[in-house]
């Protein structure tokens, strides 16, 4: 029995798990997310996307998810601004009683009381921590890697979430090559697909029993006090260069 034959065997003796993703922007990993669960997919019978709650009502993945079909009456908006965020959080997640949620691109620090209750999974890519989300993320690595002289590998990755910025353990990784030739924004473009596969990966793993004990920790790039220096000093300059707004 090859492989395949053994991960087919595996889903027909598993339970799907339930998943709520949490989105805050175009929602193009839960999209593909959403893609693969259907027939035929990578996570079909694995996973099943029961609901989605955006940051605001003015995202356009909520447009997006319409476009293909997903359920309006699953689609829900829960704002950090509005007031009793974990509340509002815990009411919806209750209703649909996840085996657990998915952070896709969601901006907001998640309250403890929801890691307390359910097991979160986070996308992320590069350095993380303080004011790290876009393309941020892809300029910093680069301009580290400019200013020490090194050319490291980005890593793309899926992780367990953390009460801290990106500090959860790490359920599946793949460290790529950037293009020093290219733009942040090319590099970040050329990532986007990578970062649905790992994603998905990282519902696999989850779905064959990883847990937070099993994982590895975030990788760190910064080898010495003085590079944790520079890398922060690389983050205040992608936060100056890519404000909110832009």
């Amino acid at each position: 029995m090859d492989i395949n034959q053994k991960i087919a065997k595996e889903k027909m003796m598993k339970r799907t798990l339930r998943g709520v993703s949490l989105i805050s922007g175009g929602a193009s990993t839960c999209l593909r997310v959403i893609q693969e669960e259907n027939p035929g997919g990578a996570l079909w019978s694995v996973s099943e996307t029961v609901a989605v709650i955006a940051s605001t009502d003015d995202v356009s993945g909520i447009q997006n998810l319409k476009d293909i079909g997903y359920p309006a009456d699953d689609i829900h908006v829960v704002n950090p601004k509005n007031g009793y965020f974990a509340t509002k959080l815990l009411m919806f997640l209750d209703k649909y009683k996840p085996d657990f949620f998915h952070q896709l691109g969601w901006m907001p620090l998640t309250p403890d009381e929801i890691m307390d209750q359910y097991v979160g999974l986070n996308q992320h890519l590069g350095p993380g921590g303080k004011w790290m989300y876009g393309v941020r993320r892809v300029y910093a690595h680069m301009r580290f890697c400019q200013e020490v002289g090194r050319i490291i590998p980005i890593s793309v990755f899926c992780q367990f979430v953390d009460p801290v910025y990106d500090a959860g353990k790490v359920l599946s990784i793949r460290n790529i090559d950037l293009d020093f030739s290219k733009t942040p924004e090319q590099n970040a473009e050329m990532l986007l697909p990578i970062e649905h596969e790992v994603q998905i990966a990282g519902r696999m793993e989850l779905f064959f029993d990883k847990s937070p004990s099993d994982a590895q920790l975030v990788p760190n790039i910064a080898k010495s006090l003085r590079e944790e220096e520079i890398l922060f000093a690389m983050k205040k300059e992608a936060r100056d260069k890519y404000p909110p707004e832009a």
